[in-house]
């Protein structure tokens, strides 16, 4: 539900009015949403970090650590596609079809 209230905030003409380096056709209708969430994951990440020392009560280490490594898996996700090939090759499906 969150994701589709975020899909649906996003305006139809955002690629306009952001600008966003060429991440292809797949990717351009995404990467104003990928923006959009990781702003707001930023500013509610910002205010959970003030409530707690304003309110002296620390988050539970456990769900912190959590979060915290589903923000690296991000961090990676979004390196690896910085990383991708402009050359069009792929790593091979896991079907083994193309090996026979």
């Amino acid at each position: 539900m969150i994701l589709q209230a975020a899909r649906g905030a996003v305006p139809s003409d955002a690629e306009r009015l952001m600008l966003l380096p060429d991440c292809g056709a797949r990717n351009k209708p995404l990467m104003p949403l990928l923006v959009g969430l990781v702003e707001a994951l930023k500013v509610t990440t910002a205010a959970v970090m003030d409530n707690a020392w304003d309110e002296h009560h620390p988050l539970e280490y456990g769900l912190s650590a959590e979060l915290a490594g589903q923000c690296r898996a991000i961090a990676s996700d979004l390196m690896n596609a910085a990383a991708a090939s402009p050359e069009g090759w792929s790593l091979p499906s896991m079907t083994g079809k193309e090996l026979v």
